[in-house]
């Protein structure tokens, strides 16, 4: 046995990485709430139209139905085959599912950080991707961080509000002269390729307020 013990060991190891492998393979995962929302809505449409200049006739709510249907039947089959193994990853927790070609949103969140002396005029400090205003961008842009205040589908993360307190006590620090500052979101629109530019207003959302003495320490 202690003669055969490296083979054994680099048979478990191929082992425990085969099997690693297979349970973060990415699967299909269509649910009706993805493909009821407008940037889901707008995929289906693309992909009858990709489909039908490839001689496949379809419909959206074809199309719809059908995802769903594969989606869940290689969920099940997925997790079938994974079963044996669901006590080893329920001790270890080495779980390794990730989303492969996630559609990005073409109707993003773009935050704004603003100042004011009176609560009434407001001046830019910080919004993504504009290099006039790039107050705390190294720290706001820092994966972690961003993932505190950058929206989920759901809406605002669970902390965004000791973000915004945390964001205002910096403002206030390094700008004396400020005495209010907000956070807030624009709902922008991106145009796809072969659109013309989006010229709309945006909708704000998420604001939030605070004044220096709210977040005096």
């Amino acid at each position: 046995m202690r003669e055969r013990w490296p083979q054994i060991r680099a048979g478990l190891i191929v082992l425990a990485v085969a099997v690693s492998l297979f349970e973060g393979c990415p699967v299909p995962n269509v649910q009706r709430r993805h493909v009821e929302r407008p940037v889901g809505q707008r995929e289906v449409r693309r992909w009858v139209g990709v489909l039908g200049a490839l001689g496949v006739e379809t419909t959206p709510e074809e199309l719809t139905e059908d995802a769903i249907a594969v989606s869940e039947a290689a969920t099940r089959r997925h997790r079938a085959l994974l079963a044996p193994f669901a006590p080893f990853f329920a001790l270890t927790q080495t779980r390794q599912r990730w989303s492969l070609f996630p559609v990005a949103d073409p109707e993003p969140w773009v935050m704004h950080l603003e100042g004011s002396r009176d609560g009434r005029a407001w001046e830019l400090l910080y919004r993504p991707v504009d290099p006039e205003h790039v107050f705390l961008r190294e720290r706001l842009e820092y994966r972690r961080v961003r993932a505190i205040w950058n929206p989920g589908t759901a809406g605002p993360r669970f902390d965004y509000p000791r973000f915004v307190d945390w964001v205002a006590r910096e403002s206030f620090a390094a700008r004396p002269e400020l005495e209010h500052v907000r956070v807030r979101f624009a709902k922008v629109r991106v145009s796809l390729p072969g659109e013309p530019p989006w010229e709309g207003e945006p909708s704000w959302h998420f604001e939030e307020r605070r004044s220096r003495a709210e977040v005096a320490p």
